[in-house]
């Protein structure tokens, strides 16, 4: 008799589980007692669990899915470091600034900094909605509406009279921004086995640099191909039909089976598991054992209750040090600096603003096929150790910047110095702290608190890119290349951080983390539960250290 068909009765619970498929319980409780009346109402009423492919096919459409969302918020971040180079843009938004010449020089670095940083604060209040709106109506629909958002904000951006409403269709971009970066990450944590979590979130961040190294040529071909309003409005135009095909794909593809199983959606959630992992076969081994982990996390946490934002800094304090401070420091540790101002620092360092454009499309490359290496060391060597190299790497390349920033050199020698150096910092942080923070969070947070405590995790990114988009222009008008010795500094300090406070979770299941944290996962003995999965004996055996 097989582990499904001797697992305890369920306890604690209002409904009688009913025998399916070769012995394995399933609980039918639609209606969550933990459940609110705003959550009740929105909840679906039914949900569809059958999709035209299954097995790989559906896993990758779903995590390409995901991942376009995050290439849209990778495409935004790159297209307005290309528009503060373009003469024809800064010209008609900028002309009251001191920008009527059609270049910032004359522009109050302030000024240049709202247009950038505001769509980085309205994004980490569109994260902050969209965690308990993720639980309320589920992942895929939280991404519809971020990709709506994001289309709509679009049309306003290109048909924008001035700065004004500029700035305000850019700020609603933002709130869209912010419910995709929330949600994607923890569609692919939910989705992936635990040997592949790694691969999936590697492969959506390199969605977001590849989304970022498109906007840097589309600037430099619209810029130089297409003069007059079309070479700034040729890249909106595009993000529109990015998003569109976004919104389109989430009519299509499934729900995560954790949210399908805390909603009570059972059979749907089962399979939906053996949709992605197994061709639609619900009784293979492996399938069992995901539903059942899934199954038994669902039954515990229904006797908690609902998860409380006070609670995510209580019981989940740990979690969400790490899940806040991580996505921290992928902003201190300085690649926004670099995404947003890198043409205006090579046309300082001595570059036209031709070659600025295409250098800085050129450093894309690499930096894109860098993160194509997360989809395997993130797995095979653990998130600690990557952290821990990236942010001692990132710090030595930076302090190298800083020397030539501020040598007595001749100016190419000078700029192209800096240029060598940022491109290999770059290279770092795309396989380290560029894909790690959006990974660790939607890992370590238990199923119950997980919207929430990602979106603590996603503000913290946003807040930091907006502090970060707000401070620089002036930080290196003050003082100039020293700034990259600050931002080496807390390189330093995320290296130390990761390794004397951060957990390692390559391997283990997220039911398995919630146990290395010290928590309890299931209502019966955890370590009954886990043995009885194959997840139990075939993931890492060394214990995770806490």
């Amino acid at each position: 008799m097989d582990a499904f068909s001797t697992h305890k009765e369920q306890q604690n619970s209002a409904a009688t589980p009913i025998q399916y498929h070769a012995g394995l319980q399933l609980d039918e409780t639609c209606n969550d007692p933990t459940q609110g009346w705003l959550e009740r109402k929105l909840r679906p009423s039914k949900i569809s669990a059958r999709y035209p492919i299954k097995g790989k096919p559906l896993l990758f459409a779903t995590c390409a899915f995901g991942s376009l969302g995050d290439a849209l918020f990778g495409y935004n971040s790159g297209i307005m470091s290309g528009l503060l180079v373009n003469p024809v843009f800064v010209a008609k938004f900028y002309r009251d600034y001191g920008g009527a010449d059609g270049t910032t020089s004359k522009v109050n670095p302030s000024i240049t900094g709202i247009s950038v940083s505001c769509l980085q604060l309205s994004a980490a209040l569109g994260a902050l909605i969209a965690g308990p709106l993720g639980d309320m109506v589920g992942r895929k629909k939280c991404v519809r509406l971020g990709a709506f958002i994001y289309f709509f904000s679009a049309f306003i951006q290109i048909f924008a009279p001035g700065f004004d409403a500029f700035v305000a269709g850019r700020t609603i971009q933002g709130l869209g921004v912010g419910f995709l970066s929330m949600t994607v990450p923890i569609i692919q944590t939910e989705i992936a086995a635990p040997h592949r979590r790694g691969l999936m979130v590697g492969i959506e961040y390199t969605f977001l640099i590849a989304g970022y190294m498109l906007s840097c040529w589309v600037d430099y071909g619209f810029n130089f191909l297409l003069p007059g309003s079309m070479s700034w409005q040729g890249p909106f135009i595009i993000q529109i039909v990015l998003s569109f095909i976004l919104l389109s794909m989430s009519f299509f593809l499934p729900e995560t089976p954790r949210w399908l199983a805390k909603q009570g959606f059972m059979k749907e959630s089962l399979q939906t598991v053996a949709d992605l992992h197994s061709k639609g076969d619900v009784d293979a081994p492996h399938v069992k054992s995901v539903f059942l982990e899934i199954q038994e996390a669902v039954r515990y946490e229904r006797t908690l209750g609902t998860s409380s934002w006070k609670e995510m800094f209580t019981r989940y304090r740990k979690r969400t040090i790490v899940g806040i401070t991580v996505q921290m420091f992928a902003q201190l540790n300085g690649i926004n600096i670099i995404s947003f101002y890198l043409p205006s620092t090579l046309s300082a360092a001595g570059f036209d603003d031709r070659k600025s454009l295409l250098y800085t499309a050129a450093n894309a490359i690499p930096y894109t096929a860098a993160t194509v290496t997360t989809w395997y060391l993130a797995d095979k060597w653990g998130r600690r150790p990557l952290l821990i190299l990236g942010g001692l790497a990132m710090a030595a390349l930076l302090g190298v910047v800083c020397g030539f920033t501020q040598a007595n050199l001749p100016v190419k020698i000078k700029a192209d110095g800096q240029y060598a150096f940022v491109m290999l910092y770059n290279i770092v942080y795309g396989f380290t702290w560029g894909p790690m923070p959006w990974l660790l969070p939607a890992e370590i947070f238990p199923l119950r608190g997980r919207s929430k405590g990602m979106a603590l995790a996603t503000t913290s990114n946003w807040i930091f890119n907006f502090i970060i988009g707000m401070v620089s222009p002036d930080a290196f008008a003050g003082i100039h290349g020293y700034f990259y010795l600050i931002i080496a500094g807390f390189c330093l300090f995320s290296a130390f951080l990761a390794w004397s406070y951060y957990v390692e979770t390559a391997g283990h299941t997220l039911e398995e983390i919630a146990i290395a944290f010290g928590d309890k996962a299931f209502i019966d003995a955890d370590e009954d539960v886990i043995q009885n999965t194959d997840f139990g004996t075939n993931s890492n055996q060394e214990k995770t250290k806490v």
